[in-house]
C-alpha cells in the first residue's frame, strides 16, 4: 500500500507510514446493526452509571415495552435482552411492592438499632403492598404523603419509598425513582402541650399511685416513653446518683440522667419500683405502657378529654387537636429545667440533644405569667 502523504510504498494494512509517521486507518465509532422490530429495544441514556437500558419488545395489546434492567455496556445489554426474548420475564420483574419491602429490610435492618420507625411507616402504605413495584408511580406515593398528620411522619414516608425505588433500581426491577418527585405539603409549626405548674400540684397530691409515679419521673428527667420502658435494673445507680438510659439518636444513647437531687422522692421511686420486679422495670410494650401509666390516670384526673376505642382495647380517641402526650413529659422537663436557670449545654447533654438549638426551638416552653414578668423588666 502506498502512504497518504509521502506516497512511499509500505506494508499492507499499516497503521502508520513507517518513513513519515502519517496514521494511514481512519477509525470511525462503532455502529450497532438496529434490531428488527419486534425483537425489543436499547438505548442509551448518560445520565446513568449503566448508560445502556434495555426494553421488552412492544406487546400486542399495545402496553408497550416493559422495563428489563440498564447495564455498562452494549453486549451485556444485547445479552439480557436476548435472555428475555429467549427465558421470559426476569425473577423480579412482577415483585410488588411488599416483596421488594422484604429484599429490602433484611439488609437494612441489619445495618440499624432500631427499625421501629420503618416498620410503622410500612405499615401506612398497606394499600401498594400487594401493588407490583414497577407499576408505582410518584402519584401512589404522594397519596400517603397528603394523609400525613405531621412534618415528620411525611418525611419518613417519603425517606422510605425513596429507599425502597432506589432498592428496585439496583436490581433493575423499575428505571426511575419516582420517589424523587414526591412534594412534602407545608405543616404549621404547632406548640406542644406541656403540663401546668397546677398540673404538676395535682399530680403530686396523687403520688402514692405507681402510675402518676411514672408520670412524675418522666416529667423530671426527661425521658421518652421508650426509654422508660427500655429501663433495667443494672441501668439504675442510686449511689452515684443517676441513670444510664436513653434511645434514638447517637447524642441521646446511653447518656446520664441525674436524680434531681432536691427531689429525692423520684429516687424513691425508683427504689420501690426495684422491690417489684427481677430486672425489666416494665415488662410490658409501648401501646400498653401509654395506656396504662399516662392515659388512664389522666383520664381519671379529668387532664385529658378522650375515651378508648373500645373497651378491650389499648388505644384512645381524643376529640382535641392538642391535648397531652406522654412526649409532654419530656417537653415540660426541658421548660422547667431552662426555667429554673440550667445552663443550655448541661439540659443539652441531659436530654439527649446533639444540637442545643433542637432544645429550645422544639422543646422549652414559657409560660404566659413567665413572659409577662419578663416584659415588666423594661424601663421608660
Amino acid at each position: 500500500m502506498i502512504c497518504k502523504k509521502c506516497k512511499q510504498e509500505i506494508p499492507d494494512n499499516s497503521t502508520y507510514c513507517l518513513y513519515c509517521g502519517k496514521k494511514q486507518t481512519v477509525t470511525s465509532k462503532t455502529r450497532h446493526r438496529k434490531r428488527a422490530y419486534g425483537t425489543g429495544t436499547i438505548r442509551k441514556d448518560s445520565r446513568y452509571k449503566n448508560q445502556y437500558i434495555a426494553l421488552a419488545p412492544a406487546t400486542p395489546n399495545g402496553a408497550g415495552r416493559q422495563y428489563i434492567g440498564c447495564y455498562p455496556d452494549m453486549k451485556t445489554a444485547q445479552a439480557a435482552l436476548e435472555d428475555y426474548i429467549k427465558n421470559g420475564r426476569p425473577e423480579l420483574y412482577n415483585a410488588t411492592f411488599a416483596d421488594i419491602y422484604k429484599l429490602w429490610s433484611e439488609i437494612h435492618y441489619k445495618r440499624i438499632k432500631d427499625p421501629t420507625v420503618w416498620k410503622a411507616m410500612y405499615k401506612r402504605m398497606e394499600k401498594l403492598h400487594s401493588v407490583k413495584m414497577a407499576d408505582l408511580r410518584t402519584v401512589h406515593f404522594q397519596q400517603f404523603v397528603n394523609e400525613a398528620t405531621s412534618k415528620s411522619s411525611a418525611t419518613k414516608l417519603k425517606s422510605l419509598a425513596l429507599m425502597l425505588c432506589r432498592f428496585a433500581m439496583e436490581n433493575d426491577v423499575v428505571d426511575k425513582n419516582y420517589a424523587e418527585f414526591i412534594k412534602l405539603p407545608k405543616f404549621e409549626k404547632t406548640e406542644k402541650i406541656i403540663f401546668t405548674n397546677e398540673q404538676i400540684k395535682v399530680l403530686w397530691q396523687h403520688s402514692d399511685d405507681k402510675r402518676i409515679q411514672v408520670i412524675l419521673a418522666m416529667i423530671y428527667m426527661g425521658f421518652r416513653p421508650g426509654e422508660m420502658l427500655a429501663l433495667k435494673a443494672e441501668n439504675i445507680h442510686f449511689d452515684e446518683g443517676y441513670i444510664i438510659g436513653g434511645i434514638k439518636t447517637e447524642a441521646g444513647t446511653n447518656r446520664i440522667i441525674p436524680f434531681p437531687i432536691n427531689i429525692p422522692d423520684i429516687a424513691g421511686f425508683f427504689r420501690e419500683w426495684l422491690k417489684e420486679c427481677q430486672n425489666e422495670l416494665f415488662p410490658i410494650d409501648e401501646k400498653q405502657f401509654r395506656h396504662y401509666y399516662f392515659y388512664q390516670p389522666l383520664y381519671e384526673l379529668d387532664m385529658i378529654n378522650g375515651h378508648r376505642r373500645d373497651n378491650s382495647g389499648n388505644s384512645w380517641i381524643f376529640p382535641d387537636k392538642y391535648h397531652l402526650t406522654p412526649h409532654s413529659c419530656r417537653h415540660t422537663f426541658a421548660s422547667l429545667s431552662a426555667s429554673a436557670g440550667m445552663k443550655p449545654e448541661n439540659l443539652q447533654k441531659i436530654i439527649g440533644h446533639a444540637d442545643y438549638s433542637t432544645t429550645a426551638d422544639i422543646y422549652i416552653h414559657k409560660n404566659i405569667e413567665e413572659l409577662i414578668d419578663e416584659m415588666s423588666k423594661l424601663k421608660k
